[in-house]
C-alpha cells in the first residue's frame, strides 16, 4: 500500500505559442472587455506547473512548445538538474535565491529561456496553425522513455510499479489544420493504446474538432474558457486533479462531440465522406482507385455511388428534361402527307 502511495503523476503540458493567435486575444473583447496577452498567459502556466510540483514530491513536469512549423522540449524535470544552478539559462542574485524555492525557481528560468528562444525563430509571415503534431510525439516519446524499464534490471519489476502516471495537458489557441489530421490521428490512437489520459484547455478561438475527438477518446476533459482572463483558475481547478482524483471529481465534460473526418485528397473536413475497404482511407467524393492503397473499385458500386453522373443543371446533364423528336412524314406522290390525308367516312 506505501508502495502505491508513492506513485506521483507524470504532467506533460503542451503549450501553443501561435503568435497571431495570441496577438487577437490580448485585444479586449467589445462586449466583456476581456483579455489575455501571451505574458500573463505564461506567467498563470508558471503556477500551474509549480503547484503540480507541490501536490506531491514524487510528482514530475515536462513542458513542450508547439509554435508555426517548430516545437521543442523546454523543460523535464527527469533531464534538469535540480541540485545546482550551474545549468540554468540564466543567473539570478543570492538575496532572489533565498526567498524562491530551488525546483521553481529552475522551471521558471527554463521555461521562459525556451519560449524566448521559440519566439526569437518564428518567421516574419507565420501561417495561421501550429505544429501540434510535433509537440504530442514529443510528449508520447517523453512518456514512452521514462515508462521504459530495462528487463536485465533487478529492480526493473519495483521500478516499473513505481512509475508516474502520465497525462497530457493541452492549451491551445489556434484551430485545427485538417492536413495535419492523419498524423494527429495516430497520436490519438497511441495514448489511447497506452492510456494516457489528453486534456485540452481552449484558450481563444472556435472549437478544436481533432482535440475534441481525442479527449473523447481518452476520457479526457475538453473546457473552453468563458473568460480567458481567468485561465489560472480554470487551470487549477479542473486540470490540476491527476488521473486518479478524477474519477472522485465532478470534471467538465463535453455535451456534443464532433466527430468528423479530414478527406485524404484535398484535406478538408467533411460531413459525409467515402470510405476505402482496404485501407480506411478517406475521400470526399467516389474514385476508381484509391490513392493510398492503389486499390480498384468495381464500376458497379461507383455508378451506385453517383460516380460519373452529371450534376443536375449542366448542358445536357441529368437535372434537365430532355427534348422530344418530332417525326417528320414523309410526302406521298400526290403531293399531300399521309397525316393530312382525310380520315374515311363511316358508312
Amino acid at each position: 500500500m506505501a508502495l502505491q502511495d508513492s506513485v506521483g503523476d507524470l504532467l506533460c503540458l503542451i503549450v501553443d505559442l501561435n503568435p497571431v493567435s495570441w496577438a487577437r486575444s490580448a485585444q479586449p473583447s467589445a462586449e466583456t472587455n476581456d483579455a489575455l496577452s501571451l505574458e500573463q498567459a505564461l506567467d498563470q502556466t508558471l503556477v500551474f506547473c509549480n503547484a503540480h510540483l507541490a501536490l506531491r514530491h514524487e510528482n514530475e513536469l515536462a513542458v513542450f512548445a508547439a509554435g508555426p512549423g517548430r516545437s521543442r522540449q523546454l523543460f523535464s524535470s527527469q533531464l534538469t538538474p535540480t541540485t545546482s544552478s550551474s545549468s540554468t539559462p540564466s543567473t539570478s542574485t543570492p538575496a532572489n535565491d533565498s526567498n524562491t524555492y530551488q525546483q521553481f525557481r529552475i522551471v521558471d528560468e527554463h521555461l521562459k529561456a525556451g519560449v524566448k528562444e521559440m519566439m526569437a525563430h518564428v518567421p516574419d509571415e507565420p501561417d495561421g496553425g501550429s505544429n501540434l503534431v510535433g509537440a504530442l510525439s514529443m510528449a508520447l516519446c517523453h512518456i514512452n522513455r521514462l515508462s521504459t524499464t530495462d528487463p536485465l534490471s533487478a529492480s526493473s519489476a519495483a521500478s516499473a510499479i513505481r512509475r508516474p502516471k502520465p497525462r497530457i495537458v493541452v492549451i491551445s489557441v489556434t484551430q485545427d489544420s485538417s492536413a495535419q489530421y492523419v498524423p494527429i490521428m495516430n497520436c490519438i490512437f497511441t495514448a489511447q493504446k497506452n492510456n494516457i489520459q489528453i486534456d485540452v484547455c481552449k484558450v481563444f478561438g472556435p472549437d478544436a474538432v481533432f482535440l475534441q475527438q481525442a479527449c473523447h477518446l481518452t476520457s479526457g476533459s475538453y473546457y473552453k474558457l468563458a473568460r480567458r482572463a481567468g485561465l489560472l483558475q480554470y487551470l487549477m481547478m479542473a486540470f490540476l486533479p491527476g488521473p486518479a482524483a478524477h474519477r472522485h471529481l465532478n470534471q467538465p465534460r463535453q455535451e456534443q462531440v464532433d466527430l468528423r473526418a479530414a478527406c485524404f485528397c484535398h484535406r478538408k473536413i467533411v460531413d459525409i465522406g467515402y470510405v476505402c475497404s482496404v485501407c480506411l482511407s478517406i475521400f470526399c467524393s467516389p474514385l476508381p482507385v484509391c490513392s493510398t492503397c492503389r486499390t480498384k473499385f468495381p464500376m458497379s458500386t461507383l455508378k451506385r455511388l453517383g460516380f460519373g453522373a452529371r450534376p443536375p443543371g449542366a448542358a445536357g446533364g441529368a437535372g434537365l428534361p430532355r427534348p422530344k423528336k418530332r417525326k417528320v412524314a414523309s410526302a406521298t406522290p400526290g403531293g399531300a402527307s399521309p397525316a393530312a390525308s382525310p380520315a374515311p367516312a363511316a358508312a
